[in-house]
């Protein structure tokens, strides 16, 4: 069994509340050791700027690599360059490379405004200085014209140059399993991480999957519905989301990247019980 690794997906603090909690998360994290972090980046607005200085700090204060998010859509060639640019100057050679929210884009793209990721890591690649992941849905993105067409995308992506897929969050082993197993025989080869969230508010949850079109199994949100206490929710939140994993790594999964939501206990906990298993493995 190979080791288990991890990264963890922070977003942009705006508070000064909010950033004593990033910091605090992240000390937290940082002992377990993980592969890298990455920030998330907000298309066109303000949260850019935002995620900008604060993976330059992150890049400052830890040792940890961190991955920039990126987004193209409705920006030109020449600012993504100077992005780029920027991102090296500090000394990040990894980025999450994103479309972000759709815009009417030139139809000539590369050459003006940027329509699709793959463009983006075309892109990237074009410079050689960076490591690039992008995004993957096993349930398929709300905007995709079908299962196929969007394994198709994802294929483009990694072909283009990206070293990696994150996927985005799902709550039943088996959507995972079979996504992956579709995209092997689509003739994907490479890295296909899953992405981990564990449940802090089940209703947040159902919101967010609504509106990125993840499933949220109906049992499972009855049995969120039958706790009452805060701690015997965090209990089966950790429950559900170690047992995610552990089956995942009974399939041949080594790599999860955990959405943190910027709170440390339950991706700190998850963690732990995942880096056990590599102790148990080691000792035998």
């Amino acid at each position: 069994m190979n080791k288990t690794t991890l990264s963890f997906e922070f977003f942009p603090p705006r508070t000064e509340a909010q950033s004593a909690r990033f910091w605090r998360t992240l000390g937290c994290l940082e002992t377990v050791s993980p592969e890298w972090y990455s920030v998330t980046y907000g298309a066109l607005g303000s949260a850019s700027e935002a995620s900008v200085n604060i993976v330059g700090a992150l890049q400052k204060a830890s040792d940890v690599p961190v991955a920039a998010h990126l987004t193209c859509a409705g920006q030109n060639r020449a600012q993504l360059l100077d992005k780029l640019a920027e991102f090296k100057t500090m000394g990040v050679n990894r980025i999450v490379a994103l479309r972000g929210d759709k815009t009417e884009a030139d139809a000539n793209s590369k050459y003006h405004n940027l329509r699709y990721a793959n463009e983006l890591v075309e892109l990237i690649a074009e410079t050689g200085d960076f490591d690039v992941s992008v995004a993957a849905y096993p349930e398929v993105h709300p905007e995709a014209e079908s299962a196929n067409s969007d394994m198709q995308a994802l294929k483009d992506k990694l072909d283009a140059g990206a070293s990696r897929a994150l996927t985005q969050f799902f709550f039943e082993p088996e959507i995972y399993i079979r996504w992956r197993d579709a995209a092997v025989k689509c003739g994907i080869d490479k890295p296909l991480v899953p992405g981990i969230l564990p449940i802090h508010d089940i209703d947040k949850v159902l919101s967010f999957s609504r509106r990125c079109g993840a499933t949220v199994p109906p049992a499972l949100v009855e049995q969120f519905r039958c706790v009452k206490t805060d701690e015997d929710k965090h209990a089966l939140s950790l429950e559900h989301s170690v047992e995610l994993c552990r089956t995942l790594k009974d399939e041949g999964v080594d790599s999860f990247h955990l959405y943190t939501l910027n709170q440390s206990t339950l991706s700190f906990e998850v963690s732990n019980e995942l880096l056990r298993v590599n102790s148990s493995v080691a000792a035998a």
